[in-house]
């Protein structure tokens, strides 16, 4: 392969910030996501426990560790 055309397949300096935005746009989405599912999880089991069910219980139901469920609790309180 000659030099120029090594040169035409290569990104412009542009396009690979382009590129790189792109992918931490995409990661920054992904990342809110999840942050937003743990959001949820938390003010659910912020609500199971209003109502009575035991931390063992809530952490079971939503999936979060009894730790986070009794740091849950203790604000609830």
């Amino acid at each position: 392969m000659l030099y120029s055309e090594k040169i035409k397949e290569a990104p412009t300096l542009a396009e690979y910030f382009k590129t790189v935005r792109e992918e931490g746009f995409e990661k920054g989405i992904e990342k809110g996501i999840e942050k937003g599912k743990m959001e949820e999880k938390r003010n659910l089991a912020a609500e199971l426990l209003r109502e009575g069910f035991s931390v063992e219980k809530v952490a079971k139901m939503v999936k979060l560790s009894l730790d986070e469920v009794k740091e849950i609790e203790k604000i609830c309180e």
